[in-house]
């Protein structure tokens, strides 16, 4: 199930970690989607605020992400921040220098500049 899209405007290069804004889409309500689907598959819960709709997980094995073409990015996983009334941002971990080189090229260089 398609839940949304992120550019991950954000990376801690050298770290292997991506992250960004997650833009929903036809999800009424991110903070119960996320917090019912952690309760289900036992996803531990880092800090789960009811009254604000705030949530921070650790990583979801069953997040998967894909790029446009279909491909699966792989790495250790996603896990997902964020407040109802802000934004929630997926940060997804275990990304390879060849991989962060190849499809987030612009993180790579911001970073190390052109080698």
């Amino acid at each position: 199930m398609k839940i949304g899209t992120t550019d991950f405007e954000f990376a801690d290069t050298p770290m292997g970690v991506i992250h960004g804004k997650i833009n929903f889409e036809n999800v009424e309500s991110p903070y119960e989607l996320f917090k019912k689907h952690c309760e289900k598959f036992k996803v531990k819960i880092n800090q789960d605020d009811k009254e604000y709709k705030f949530i921070d997980t650790q990583v979801i094995p069953e997040l998967k992400v894909y790029f446009e073409n279909g491909t699966e990015l792989n790495g250790w996983g996603g896990a997902i921040s964020g407040m109802e009334k802000d934004d929630f941002e997926i940060q997804f971990g275990g990304i390879t220098s060849e991989l962060m080189q190849s499809e987030f090229k612009h993180h790579y260089e911001e970073y190390y500049g052109n080698e």
